[in-house]
């Protein structure tokens, strides 16, 4: 498979690495892009962010810098610290299931996870919390 320049192959391949092992990671629902509605939690949802191009020579080839962003939603604050300690440890599972195919199925040169940030979210007006994780991925293609 060639490297993309795509942002929106590059999240629908982190998705679907997250989707594959939602039952394990124990996620009940994943989703392409932020969602306003999560009728179940733990819920996951993957969107693409900022895509950097840039110029590598005289040959037309750049550098695709992608950020994909994983919002790892735990569910409706009951115990701040036992959801915080849920939520950080459902996040610091994906991060490693994301990068055991650091090339995104060929897609990539590499992806890492490169901020990991809990918070508390508001969402469908109750205060939820989470975490929104970005993940950095570079490949490089020609412009045709």
């Amino acid at each position: 498979m060639p490297l993309t320049a795509s942002s929106e192959q590059v999240a629908t391949a982190i998705l679907n690495a997250i989707t594959t092992q939602k039952a394990a990671l124990g996620v009940q629902q994943t989703y392409y892009g932020d969602q306003t509605q999560l009728p179940q939690t733990p819920a996951v949802c993957v969107s693409p962010g900022n895509k950097q191009r840039e110029f590598q020579g005289a040959s037309l080839r750049t550098q695709n810098t992608f950020e994909t962003y994983v919002y790892v939603y735990y569910g409706k604050i009951q115990d701040v610290q036992q959801n915080l300690h849920a939520a950080q440890t459902l996040a610091d599972a994906i991060e490693p299931i994301v990068q055991a195919d650091m090339t995104l199925g060929g897609l990539v040169i590499w992806t890492l996870c490169t901020q990991n940030e809990p918070g508390v979210i508001n969402k469908m007006g109750s205060l939820m919390m989470g975490n929104r994780m970005t993940f950095q991925s570079v490949s490089k293609t020609t412009i045709s």
